[in-house]
């Protein structure tokens, strides 16, 4: 997956993090970070980490529900196939009330007599 113009961090970002945050919590006090603390970087990580769960399960979601509409539309195609077939079958593949079905009446090509 390709990522958007607008994205400006890694994909492994989290990952990055929790291994900033370990060499941040084996520094002892002896790394200053300004105007930020590690319980702040901690409940910066936890809110990114959520958010990307949400992102995968709704991804997940999504495919799932994109499946099931194409196998539901699927189904609703051969019905409506069938009920145009039964109509051509009842009326004839030239009559005009197959167009109130959704099709195309079949219109017969006449033949021109020759003379010989």
């Amino acid at each position: 997956m390709m990522k958007a113009a607008n994205e400006s961090f890694p994909r492994n970002t989290l990952r990055q993090a929790e291994m900033a945050l370990k060499g941040w919590k084996e520094s002892k006090g002896d790394l200053d970070v300004p105007k930020m603390n590690i319980k702040q970087f901690e409940e910066k990580i936890a809110h990114a980490t959520e958010k990307v769960e949400l992102a995968e399960r709704l991804k997940l979601e999504r495919t799932e529900a994109v499946k099931s509409r194409n196998e539901s539309l699927k189904v609703v195609w051969d019905l409506t196939k069938r009920v145009r077939n039964a109509a051509k079958a009842t009326y004839g593949d030239g009559s005009a009330k197959i167009e109130k079905f959704g099709g195309k009446a079949s219109r017969k090509r006449s033949r021109k007599s020759e003379d010989y």
